[in-house]
């Protein structure tokens, strides 16, 4: 039987476009339950939650609310309301899905509603302010949000908003379907954090290694975003052991300030939760700039390359290296369950070079020179890291330095045994 979608939305300006969604979700089969947030206007439609019970649900009512005389705060107030609801419906199977709608100001309500869902329960937003700068990647918090730019969406019901809100029907429909219906493996799974095949290639022998053990391999790719997501699986229970082989990546685009940082707390879901976790530094050599913002002229001496439309990869420097080490410690000093640190002093190593009879395109020469100078980087740079974490780190935390890079059999063979003597325990 088809499961409940919760929709969220301020019925006082946007009633006759909730409606019309709601009407599309049960013409597909779902049940549906109207979450009214509005706050100031009498609702245009009848909720199945009123914003009076929202408000009720924070601990308030609507006319201390509207006392606050402070359109943010008292939004802010509501959602804690709507969290509030949304959890009480998950803590009683009752909630399958959740698709919100609004402007900037309900798009920033249901932005933090969502927040307590897990991953994996589907969740949407159509917005006005869509795939715009201002939603940034500390507002999803992590989460596996789906959002939808809301065409015309102001202002009441048009051809064109209604086939926005169709689409968002739709696909809420559809992830609430298939979840349903897909059976989950009961497998205990490790959560392993990398970077792409070049780079990291000894997930070529740990995954089917870690796999023959019995486990499920959830890999994650350090691009940010995913590092966010990461630490919201551990945190809601969805990883039984955390391999961060490259925590590295996306600490050392914090510390420099690049687009691949996946914000203040990332490396602590796993100690909060005590869970086994074995750390790696990974790619420290570099971080990563966006085209969100310009390039900066302090980083314009440093070797750099265009890895694609998205991404310039630029080179760390040593003191960016040895703050990456200090900030690994102290994040690890919080953990309580079993972690160790593996520092594999080769680094990623070098590319492989080019066969002598084939002729280079300027990409690739481009490219290889800008290996060329990661590896130069990499002795300086692990040495400062090391001495960094080491200093700083508590000593009942295992520290293993290996004198072989991340892509060596030794690398995967340690990670491996630390990771069958912390399993066994």
């Amino acid at each position: 039987m088809s499961g409940m979608i919760a929709i969220i939305g301020t019925l006082d300006t946007k009633g006759d476009q909730v409606e019309y969604l709601k009407t599309v979700i049960e013409e597909n089969g779902h049940k549906t339950c109207v979450i009214d947030v509005g706050i100031v206007g009498k609702p245009l439609i009848t909720p199945d939650v009123s914003h009076e019970q929202v408000a009720e649900a924070c601990g308030s009512n609507l006319e201390e609310i509207v006392a606050l005389n402070d359109p943010n705060a008292a939004m802010v107030k509501m959602a804690e309301g709507g969290s509030e609801i949304l959890n009480d419906l998950l803590s009683r199977r009752e909630l399958d899905g959740v698709v919100a709608l609004g402007g900037s100001m309900g798009t920033a309500l249901s932005l933090q509603v969502i927040k307590v869902l897990p991953v994996g329960v589907p969740k949407l937003i159509i917005t006005t302010v869509a795939h715009s700068a201002a939603i940034t990647p500390d507002m999803v918090g992590g989460q596996d949000l789906m959002i939808i730019p809301w065409v015309a969406g102001l202002w009441g019901l048009n051809s064109l908003a209604k086939k926005s809100l169709e689409t968002a029907a739709g696909a809420i429909s559809g992830a609430v379907e298939t979840c349903k219906r897909k059976v989950r493996l009961t497998r205990k799974v490790v959560g392993v954090t990398s970077l792409g095949g070049t780079v990291s290639t000894y997930m070529n022998q740990l995954k089917p290694a870690l796999e023959d053990r019995g486990y499920e391999v959830a890999v994650f790719h350090m691009t940010g975003m995913s590092g966010r997501v990461f630490e919201k699986a551990i945190a809601d229970g969805l990883i039984e052991a955390s391999l961060d082989l490259s925590a590295g990546v996306e600490l050392v685009n914090q510390v420099a300030g690049g687009v691949c940082t996946s914000g203040e707390h990332r490396l602590e879901a796993a100690g909060k939760r005590g869970i086994p976790q074995i750390v790696s530094p990974g790619a420290l050599e570099a971080f990563h700039w966006g085209k969100d913002r310009p390039f900066p002229a302090k980083y314009n001496d440093r070797p750099r390359h265009q890895h694609n439309e998205l991404l310039l990869v630029v080179t760390s420097s040593v003191s960016e290296i040895a703050a990456v080490g200090q900030l690994m410690a102290k994040k690890l000093n919080m953990s309580t369950g079993p972690t160790a640190v593996v520092i594999p002093m080769g680094g990623i190593g070098e590319l492989p070079a080019p066969k002598r009879d084939v002729k280079m395109s300027e990409a690739h020469q481009s490219r290889v020179a800008f290996r060329k100078a990661l590896s130069c980087l990499t002795p300086d740079g692990l040495k400062a890291f090391h001495k960094a974490l080491v200093k700083n780190i508590k000593p009942e935390i295992k520290v293993i330095t290996l004198d072989a890079g991340i892509n060596d059999p030794p690398y995967t063979q340690t990670i491996l045994e630390l990771f069958d003597e912390m399993m066994r325990k």
